[in-house]
């Protein structure tokens, strides 16, 4: 229980203080979002078709295919995010890096908006469902932990940057080190629960999907 309130006040507290840090990086998401859309009328027919071909082929093997070993799948998406909150970790804290971290909330909007626009495109209401059961699940966990870890990396470098403007010196670098990565660890963990609803829970909704007649 004390964890828990430790965790939630630092979140609230990230939102309360980098409140308009917070709502760019929304802002960004959903600009990549309506990027990756648009993004699916650049593909020529013959990309199309084979992107097609592929996706309906991998549909089907899923849904004729035995139940998937969540393990790998688990361990996969913990690496993955982990590398991505190192990333940020290490952009923020050289300061000048934290300007890349504000494009991966921009990049991870561009992916979710082109997956479902492609899947609704291509394939109609299983399109919708497959996105619903595969994307979802753990992008509602994934996308609110992104924005928050990378609202606190450039919260950080901001106070960062203007105490050296102000005064010339970096006053308490360290204790604002800390509180970052604390609240940075905080943010992480929306993105841990995301990658193991998505080792342990899209995978068996897919399935689902994928072996339903429409």
């Amino acid at each position: 229980m004390h964890l828990y309130e430790a965790w939630r006040r630092n979140l609230e507290d990230l939102v309360i203080q980098r409140g308009g840090v917070v709502l760019l990086h929304a802002s960004l998401f959903v600009i990549g979002l309506l990027f990756g859309a648009l993004a699916l009328r650049s593909l020529d027919a013959d990309t199309r078709l084979e992107l097609t071909r592929q996706l309906a082929d991998s549909v089907r093997v899923l849904g004729q295919a035995p139940a998937p070993e969540t393990g790998p799948l688990v361990r996969d998406a913990l690496l993955r995010q982990a590398r991505q909150v190192s990333l940020m970790w290490v952009l923020s804290i050289s300061l000048v890096g934290a300007v890349a971290v504000m494009a991966l909330p921009l990049l991870r909007g561009f992916i979710s908006g082109f997956a479902v626009a492609y899947l609704t495109a291509e394939f109609g209401t299983r399109g919708v469902l497959l996105a619903a059961a595969g994307h979802l699940p753990q992008t509602v966990l994934e996308v609110p932990g992104l924005i928050l870890a990378a609202s606190a990396s450039v919260g950080f470098a901001l106070e960062v940057a203007t105490s050296w403007r102000v005064r010339r010196r970096l006053s308490g670098y360290y204790g604002a080190l800390a509180a970052y990565s604390n609240t940075l660890l905080s943010a992480a963990a929306l993105l841990v629960a995301a990658a193991l609803v998505e080792g342990f829970i899209s995978p068996h909704l897919i399935r689902l999907v994928a072996g339903a007649r429409m």
